[in-house]
């Protein structure tokens, strides 16, 4: 190793340094979508500066009625007839729409919009084809949206208002095209992602507002498609190949879901409601509605379209939007759960879209009996019509869930569904006498005074939203702050309670079998690499391959099916295994992530289009070959002479057969270990106490002549055809008093064992995360952003003094061992957040806010001594970094020894802030 001392200062400068080469590195990449945002934010502002100086009316600014477009201009007026724009005027106040927002809200929106579409367009399409699709898109995306229009008007000559429509433009469709067009140029993953998330949001826009400007854009992004698709040629995509009908099925149905959650949203948000699901959104969304107007159009018999005309023109207040917030939250929640697999999800839309389709029942063709009217005057208002345009949406999404409920195989446990049914229950009954209770004793709040019966007959609609709600005729109102805390707090209370119990129930869980468990533990003395031995460990679930010859173990976190290493039983089986893993994840809309696996496999992955990064380097011994000559290996000479001088030695066991005064001081020594680290214990592929009592892990640990253990070591089995060709550390601690350089002494005696035994072909001294990194290696830097791995470069040093990631590396570098890369193999980049929680999260499950807080107050770039590195001896005390369990800022404490014999202390020269690994490897 190098002797050039480099200073913590300069490393923390170093290490930013290259993150702000990969920053300028990506604005080179993003030139054109970086500057086309500046742009359109210079042009907005001095677009609005204009404004302002000449005094230009708000409504002049942009936009026009659709009319103005639909109809030939006039000529100049004459007699007194109003004069109608040219056809110049008229596009030039419409081109002004595409790059001027209404204003500096709307600029965010849009600007981050258009950053966001081209630099995801720019890397994929190049510069030249990006702005070339965007040009086409745009000027044939909003002259097909206007002839869209016009059509729609000519269909719609009953609705004259259609035509009073404001019409304006927006910034995005000069973009949106390139996006769709980019999807041809993507992976699987992302063409989804583009084409779902893209038509899912204009198609809700066209359908609930009916903006002219969202038929241009809807256009524009459809024409952006096809253009992508000539440019590409014919898409052939090996993932998933012959398993993508029930993955994008749901995620179909999740998208419609989603729809129908948002619509009411979005109509009571928007100043256009002319979409063809207006009426839907307006029935589930706004109120209150117009009731007594509705009633005299019926009786008066003079308009042709009673229920469309008082069912899309009611106001939008403040209260009543806020009042949508929580029911569509639910439906969000249920809209999740479709696109995810849920059962319980598919089942609870069908409750909701049934209720929306009895309710719509009940006010078009049962109400109008109570007004006295008739059903006959009823259907010739327009009745049939507008129940349909409300009714066939639920009610053809609940066919289509029905049909398809097959491809909902993740299930809810029974336990947690009962619990949640027994809580809405009870909040329904508990929210219902509170009403009941409130209404009676407080009756002056309301007009006119209600009776206990008429109490009784309102309480239905206090559960419905307010659009529905305000259908039906109330028999009493509110006239009191009081009176409206009650009218409005029982559905919202109740709508709460359901939230929460839908998110219960849409958790991630896997109901584990113990006949599973003892299966996979079978399978793992079949065969499997260094770290299978892990897969045993409790915490884990278990794919069997259809032969049940091979397994995977995993465990889902935030819908990241996580793996413990690799495959582990039939190792022909290994390749196959990975895609039919990968299609049952999908299956079960989790997406797999294969977590510390090797070169074999990660090779493999990548072939099929996963992202690779490497997290660590394992450090393998061949016994065959342990010699302890020459002068790198002094410091494993030192350590064993100087245990023959001090009259201590190695005992090798399992936890089980060793006396109970050993089991003892090694619970001593951990309960020691733990107590000085800031964080709690870390569990997944690092092993404690409880796997050291499976009886096939190996115990080797020091002792002194008064019976006092020193330090300790465990040690993994690794299987071929029901015998150990191998072992690998995982469990390594010792006592702060015990004598320098134990654990190179108890490792060094463990390669001397399987030397002389001869038996097994390697000892894995485990991985070292985060250290020896080599992103150029095995060409890994093509598979993973450089800005990715500089960042966890980044993230290693700093988390150095609490984790001594390096020093582990170093302290295993002392063994001259072979340094075998493990990897961490990913689908899908876009869930690197999640995929980072969920490693997170199974590292740490009992990790507490304060905690990580006072961990990170104590996080700083990690120094190297003076020799330039980390775990080279300081001070000539034969004392390395390894030698005290990552005890960054803790003074020594010493675990009282069982017997009398007095324990050993540090010598003064041996330095306090020496650092130890927590563990052998993560």
């Amino acid at each position: 190793m190098s002797a050039t001392h480099v200073g913590p200062s300069s490393m923390e400068k170093s290490a930013l340094s290259v993150l702000m080469d990969d920053l300028r590195h990506w604005l080179r990449l993003h030139a054109v979508a970086v500057c086309s945002t500046l742009a359109l934010v210079v042009i907005n502002a001095f677009a609005w500066l204009a404004y302002l100086l000449l005094k230009v009316p708000r409504a002049k600014r942009a936009g026009m009625p659709l009319a103005d477009f639909l109809t030939r201009p006039t000529p100049p007026s004459q007699g007194g007839v109003p004069h109608q724009p040219g056809l110049t005027e008229q596009f030039g106040k419409l081109l002004t729409t595409l790059f001027v927002t209404s204003g500096p809200l709307q600029l965010i929106i849009d600007a981050a919009l258009v950053l966001l579409i081209l630099c995801i367009a720019e890397t994929r399409l190049g510069r030249r084809r990006m702005i070339l699709a965007s040009l086409i898109s745009a000027v044939s995306g909003a002259a097909a949206g206007l002839a869209i229009c016009a059509a729609i008007n000519d269909v719609q000559s009953h609705w004259p208002w259609f035509v009073r429509i404001p019409m304006s433009l927006n910034p995005v469709i000069l973009v949106i095209g390139a996006l769709m067009a980019a999807g041809a140029f993507s992976n699987l993953l992302w063409r989804r992602r583009i084409n779902l998330i893209g038509y899912t949001s204009l198609i809700l826009l066209v359908l609930y507002t009916g903006n002219p400007g969202n038929y241009c854009a809807l256009a524009a992004a459809l024409i952006g498609h096809l253009t992508g698709r000539i440019w590409h040629g014919p898409i052939t995509d090996r993932a998933l190949a012959g398993r993508r009908s029930s993955y994008e099925t749901r995620h179909m149905l999740g998208a419609i879901s989603t729809v129908l959650a948002l619509g009411p949203i979005i109509t009571a948000s928007s100043k256009v409601r002319a979409g063809v699901f207006t009426p839907l959104g307006m029935f589930m969304g706004p109120g209150p509605s117009s009731t007594i107007r509705l009633a005299a159009c019926l009786r008066t018999n003079s308009e042709a379209s009673c229920y469309a005309q008082y069912g899309l023109t009611r106001p939008v207040t403040a209260s009543t939007f806020v009042g949508l917030l929580v029911p569509t939250a639910v439906m969000l929640v249920v809209s999740w759960g479709i696109y995810h697999g849920r059962r319980v999800a598919a089942m609870t839309s069908l409750v909701l879209n049934g209720l929306t389709v009895a309710l719509a029942v009940v006010y078009y063709l049962l109400v109008p009996l109570t007004m006295g009217e008739g059903l006959t005057r009823a259907v010739r208002h327009g009745a049939i019509p507008s129940l349909l345009a409300i009714a066939m949406p639920p009610l053809v999404f609940a066919y289509f869930i029905c049909r398809y409920m097959r491809y909902f195989p993740v299930r809810t446990k029974p336990s947690r569904l009962r619990a949640g049914s027994t809580v809405i229950a009870l909040a329904a009954l508990a929210t219902a006498a509170l009403y009941l209770s409130a209404v009676t004793l407080s009756p002056g709040s309301f007009k006119p005074r209600p009776t206990l019966t008429m109490a009784l007959a309102e309480l239905p609609t206090r559960y419905l939203t307010n659009g529905v709600a305000s259908r039906f005729r109330p028999r009493f109102i509110p006239h009191t702050l009081t009176g409206l805390v009650i009218n409005n707090a029982v559905g919202f209370v109740f709508w709460l309670i359901v939230l929460a119990v839908l998110l219960s129930w849409m958790r991630s869980s896997v109901l584990q079998n113990e006949n599973e468990r003892l299966e996979a533990n079978t399978l793992v003395e079949a065969g499997g690499e260094s770290m299978t031995f892990m897969t045993t460990w409790e915490g884990n679930n278990y794919w069997f391959s259809p032969s049940g010859r091979s397994a995977i173990a995993y465990r889902v976190l935030h819908g990241i099916a996580l793996t413990t290493t690799g495959p582990f039983g039939d190792p022909d089986e290994y390749t196959a295994d990975l895609h039919e893993f990968w299609h049952y994840c999908t299956d079960h809309s989790w997406s797999p992530v294969f977590y510390s696996i090797h070169k074999g496999q990660r090779d493999e992955l990548t072939a099929h289009g996963w992202t690779s990064l490497e997290v660590g380097s394992e450090m393998v011994v061949t016994p065959s070959e342990w010699e302890t000559r020459g002068k790198k290996w002094q410091d494993i000479r030192t350590a064993i002479n100087k245990a023959k001088k001090s009259g201590y030695h190695d005992e090798l066991s399992t936890f089980n057969d060793a006396p109970w005064d050993v089991q003892s001081q090694i619970v001593a020594i951990s309960e020691q270990w733990a107590e000085l680290k800031a964080l709690p214990e870390m569990k997944f592929t690092l092993g404690g106490l409880d796997e050291l009592r499976d009886p096939r892990v190996a115990l080797l640990y020091a002792i002194d002549s008064e019976g006092t253990v020193l330090g300790v070591t465990s040690w993994m089995p690794t299987y071929r055809e029901g015998k150990v060709i191998g072992w690998t550390l995982d469990f390594m601690r010792h006592r702060t008093d015990s004598p320098n350089g134990i654990m190179e002494f108890l490792i060094a005696r463990m390669a001397e064992r399987l030397r002389d035994e001869g038996q097994v072909e390697f000892m894995s001294l485990s991985a070292a995360p985060l250290a020896g990194m080599n992103p150029e290696r095995d060409n890994q830097g093509e598979n993973t952003p450089l800005i990715l791995q500089h960042a966890m470069q980044l993230l290693a040093d700093l988390m150095e003094p609490a984790y001594g990631f390096k020093s582990l590396f170093f302290f295993k570098k002392k063994f001259q061992p072979s340094e075998h890369p493990v990897y961490i193999c990913y689908p899908d980049p876009a869930q690197l957040v999640q995929i980072g929680l969920a490693v997170l999260q199974a590292y740490l499950p009992d990790l507490k806010a304060s905690q990580a807080l006072e961990a990170l107050k104590t996080l700083r770039p990690a120094k190297e001594d003076k020799a330039g590195r980390h775990g080279k001896d300081k001070a000539g005390t034969g004392k390395t970094d390894s030698d005290n369990h990552g005890r960054a800022n803790h003074k020594e404490q010493t675990t009282p020894a069982p017997r009398t014999a007095p324990t050993e202390t540090h010598t003064p020269n041996e330095p306090e802030d020496a650092q130890e690994p927590d563990k052998a490897k993560g």
